[in-house]
């Protein structure tokens, strides 16, 4: 196993002098020296020992990432999606990742003391313990999608809003009349209850309306969603589904009862992940942009690293509506 005295050695200089190089501390050294023990290190292949590491710079550079959920949050690709982003942004600023699912807020300070993590990025829905999280970790934490009302929260999220106005206005735009809505968690999730709120609201401003028995319940599987879809007195021909896994979920449905899509029933999802191009018919979403919210969520984060006394950030994306073959014209 390659030692510090090793390469020191072989460099032809002191021990802290290679420990400075491997620490980054690259004031304390001339350039000459930085670029031969750099070589040497690459040379024998020495690998760091990140816990010494830590306790010698009294610094864990561990970031946290808690993902909502316990049951393999990762199943969704919005999450792996976000993940990912966050995983190669931490790592490019010489930093490393720890993930930890969790649905108890009592886990959640558990997690970042042991781990001494110096900052948090959470995804999913921690509404009602943001503030006891908060109290309890004095470290930058950055939430994602939250709707809290606590005023001092570090948080980056879309308009959600926004993208149901414009799933009703596309919808109405060619001409339906009959509108249905599915979610897969439409009360346990302010984001969701935002992209409802917009879609009925535009709906209702345009003269229509979304009847309580097309807003369908999370509770249901796919397929007997759609039976309750179908069946409807005013058959809805116009599904705006919360998420792009939902819509994909409400096609197969359909076609496995034998609808068309669009021709029978035309569909608009929301995220505009890869499979939205991979489906048949690909799919007419609501999209986001989740790298660029990765790299907010990351800004965010380091500045706040470097500089703990900054005034907290509430960052609201854009969305737009991506057209492509999943809503059909009717006359």
């Amino acid at each position: 196993m390659v030692t510090l005295k090793d390469i020191a050695k072989e460099a032809g200089v002191s021990v802290m002098t290679v420990s400075r190089v491997v620490n980054q501390r690259y004031s304390e050294v001339s350039e000459e020296n930085i670029a031969k023990i750099q070589e040497i290190i690459k040379k024998l292949g020495y690998i760091p020992n990140s816990s010494a590491r830590s306790l010698s710079s009294k610094s864990s550079r561990i970031i946290s990432v808690i993902i909502n959920g316990t049951h393999n949050p990762l199943s969704s690709p919005y999450n792996a999606l976000m993940l990912g982003q966050i995983v190669l942004g931490v790592q490019e600023r010489g930093y490393n990742t720890m993930v930890h699912f969790t649905d108890e807020y009592s886990e959640v300070t558990k997690h970042l003391h042991s781990w001494k993590a110096e900052g948090a990025i959470f995804l999913g829905t921690f509404e009602e313990s943001i503030r006891q999280i908060q109290e309890d970790n004095k470290i930058p934490l950055i939430f994602t999608d939250s709707y809290t009302t606590i005023r001092q929260v570090n948080n980056i999220g879309i308009d959600d809003y926004k993208g149901g106005v414009l799933a009703a206005e596309h919808f109405i735009k060619n001409g339906h009349t009959n509108f249905a809505f599915i979610s897969p968690h439409l009360h346990m999730s302010q984001v969701i209850q935002q992209r409802l709120a917009g879609f009925e609201d535009a709906l209702k401003k345009a003269g229509f309306g979304l009847p309580a028995d097309c807003i369908f319940e999370p509770y249901l599987t796919a397929e007997e969603k759609i039976d309750a879809l179908c069946s409807n007195t005013a058959v809805p021909t116009a599904v705006f589904a919360a998420t792009d896994t939902c819509a994909t979920e409400t096609i197969a449905a359909l076609k496995k009862k034998g609808y068309r899509v669009p021709e029978d029933y035309s569909v608009i999802g929301f995220d505009d992940l890869d499979i939205c191009k991979n489906i048949e018919p690909t799919l007419t979403t609501i999209s986001q942009n989740i790298k660029l919210k990765a790299k907010y969520v990351l800004n965010v984060l380091f500045d706040h690293l470097q500089n703990h006394d900054l005034p907290t950030q509430n960052v609201i994306l854009d969305v737009e509506l991506v057209e492509r073959d999943s809503v059909a014209k009717v006359n």
